[in-house]
This record gives structure tokens, sequence and C-alpha cells, in this order.
């Protein structure tokens, strides 16, 4: 079994975490779990619900002490929680892993991706500081296997420093901000230069997960799941280019960003494209970079894959550097538990080099992962 490192992971955070953890001041506001007809959604100020699974229909059994309506509801709510995988016992998440052939594991969110749509910057900070000390407090006992991604909020950018502060202070090697950056205020502005240089110097990626920042199911009309799926590529193109083409990276050359959960197939146009520009058009370009901004893709940012194998025929244009593989554990449009069978498939025809590159070795390198050992453990 060839061993695979999982840049692209996913974990289902306890469904009433914000209801238990959140200042009092902000629960009632806050991400919370509550019945809607016949089905328990989570709520969050300003946010349509969130479907979670249907109220069991079978009415509850009475028991012997005269359990009272509200205990009822509340048992059904425990039940409520998804019971799949994806849960928060390291222990069952390694078991999956080992039987995926999967060393190590970059983590993100499941209910957490929507805290970039909270519209209110000091409930949005409150939720991802609830989040980050749970998650701090459920993976970082095992950073040679885990790498959970703390949640940064950037409505607030003062606070989003502070956070990101705090969080690389715990013993963090990634942060999450959101893909879709807050409206009039896109990622080639300056008042987020602390947040780079934080973020540079603590040489922690910054993962830029599909569906953050906006929803990502604008589209209800024909073809509108299809329409959704495909477009989320395209914002995270779309962000690539702001880091890549403004300087960002140029000014910053410890940051890395990575870009999550959207496909790659977009690296090869972003990098051929903005080159383009960069040289025919050269009297509007500004800043005047030293380099073109394909160096910067290169050599500074990531993207994930997972089935997907025009990625891997157009390294030629990107480099193998940027690309690295998930398994997106444990979505149903991920691999596992068929990841070894997968990553032979796409790789096909392509050098043990690139395959053991892009399947552990650049994760590896960008998180300080030993996977020479990891390995070993696996065998």
């Amino acid at each position: 079994m060839r061993p695979l490192i999982s840049a692209d992971n996913h974990v289902f955070e306890p469904v009433t975490l914000w209801q238990e953890r959140l200042p009092t001041a902000y629960r009632d506001r806050g991400p919370r779990l509550e019945q809607s007809g016949e089905w328990f959604v989570m709520k969050i100020e300003g946010m349509p619900d969130r479907k979670l699974t249907r109220v069991n229909p079978q009415p509850a059994a009475a028991s012997s002490g005269g359990a009272s309506d509200e205990s009822v509801g509340e048992k059904q709510k425990r039940r409520a929680v998804l019971s799949k995988g994806g849960g928060a016992a390291p222990d069952e998440r390694l078991r999956d892993m080992h039987s995926d052939g999967v060393i190590a594991e970059v983590i993100y969110p499941t209910f957490g991706l929507f805290i970039d749509m909270v519209e209110d910057s000091d409930l949005q900070m409150a939720c991802a500081q609830v989040y980050n000390d749970w998650l701090a407090e459920t993976f970082l006992h095992r950073p040679e296997i885990f790498v959970p991604a703390a949640v940064v909020p950037v409505r607030d950018v003062g606070a989003a420093a502070a956070e990101m502060e705090r969080v690389a202070a715990l013993g963090f090697r990634s942060a999450m901000i959101p893909t879709s950056a807050p409206v009039g205020m896109p990622y080639n502005r300056s008042e987020y230069d602390p947040l780079w240089r934080i973020a540079g110097d603590a040489h922690m990626p910054l993962a830029l997960h599909t569906g953050t920042g906006a929803l990502p199911s604008q589209e209800k009309g024909p073809g509108g799941a299809v329409i959704n799926y495909a477009k989320v590529g395209l914002v995270s193109a779309d962000t690539l280019c702001y880091f890549a083409a403004s300087g960002v990276l140029e000014r910053f050359p410890d940051l890395h960003v990575v870009m999550v959960e959207s496909g790659a197939g977009y690296l090869a146009f972003c990098c051929e494209r903005m080159d383009e520009a960069f040289e025919e058009h050269e009297q509007w370009v500004n800043p005047k970079l030293a380099n073109r901004p394909s160096h910067y893709i290169r050599t500074q940012c990531h993207v994930t894959l997972g089935a997907d194998r025009a990625p891997l025929l157009t390294k030629e244009i990107t480099g193998i550097e940027p690309l690295m593989w998930a398994s997106d554990y444990p979505h149903p449009e991920g691999t596992y538990p068929h990841s070894q069978e997968t990553v032979a498939k796409i790789f096909a025809g392509l050098s043990d080099d690139d395959m053991y590159a892009v399947t552990c070795g650049n994760a590896a390198k960008l998180y300080g992962l030993d996977a020479v050992t990891l390995a070993g453990a696996l065998a």
C-alpha cells in the first residue's frame, strides 16, 4: 500500500459546539441545532437554515422515570448528529486512515465552513475562536499526523491578525481564510499585510477552502447542481490571481496559499493567461513584478486534487510542486475508502516521482511532516 497524505479531510465537529461554548450573549445568534418541521436544522444568524437530518418519525419510548417532552427532544437532537465517518475521535479517524493508506491529514471543518458568512464580525470571530479552541483540544496532541486548520475570519483585519497570532502560538500549522474576500476588500488591498506577515513568519500556510465567504449554491434553476459545482473552481481561480498578480506573494516570500476542494484544472489556465497579460500588456501592468505571475504560483501557491487528472497532464506549465492530493474524507464525492485505486488510475502513465510528490512529498514539505517515518508505520 502506497503512503498518502491527504491535504483536505474534514471533521464533523459536535453539532452543539457553539450552543455549549459561545459566550452567553452570542448563543441565540450563533450556530445552533433546532427543529424545523420534520427536520433538525443548523441555524445561524443572517443565513438560510441548513438541513441536517430528519426528525426520527418513531415515537420515543417512555422512560421509567417519566421523561418530559423536553428531555426526549434533547435526546433526539443528540441522535441528529451525523453518525458516519469524519468524527472527532482521533483513534477512529486513524483506523479509517490506515485502511486507506493515509499517513497524515490536513483537517477542515464541516459546520465551521460557514463561519465566514456570518455578517456580524464580533459574532463571527467568537464562533471561530470556539471552533479553534475545540480543534486544538482534539487534534494538536498528535502533530505528526494531524494538521488541523484554524478558522480566521478576515472582515475585521485587526481581530484577524490577533487570532492568527493566537492560533500560531497554540501550535497550528495551517489557518483558513475565506475564498471569497469580504465585499469591497479584495485580497490585493494593503490592509491585509499584517495577516500575510504573521502567516509567513509563522510558516503557516493559508488555506482557502471552497464555499467559504459566500454561499456556493446560488443557481437554483436548471443545471444548478452542476453549474454551482463547476463555478466554485472559477472563484478559486479568481482569488488565486489576486495573490499572484498583485504583488502580495512577491512582498511576502514566506507566505503560502492553498486552494482547497475546488479542482485544480484551472491552474494552468491562470499561469498562461496571467503571464500573457504581464508580457503583452506591460504598459498597463502595475505593479511591475520581478518575475512573471506563474513564478509565484509555482513557488508559493498550492491546489488540492482528488480524482481529477487534468492538473497532472498540465504539470509542464504549472510545475509539479503546487499539486497536492486529497481524499476529501469523509465526503461522498471523495476517494475514501478507495484512495489507493483512485491514485493508481489518475497517475497511470506518469512517473513514480511525480506520484510520490503529489500524493505525499509536497504536503509533507509544506506542513513539516516526516513522511518517511509515517510511511514506515504504515508498513
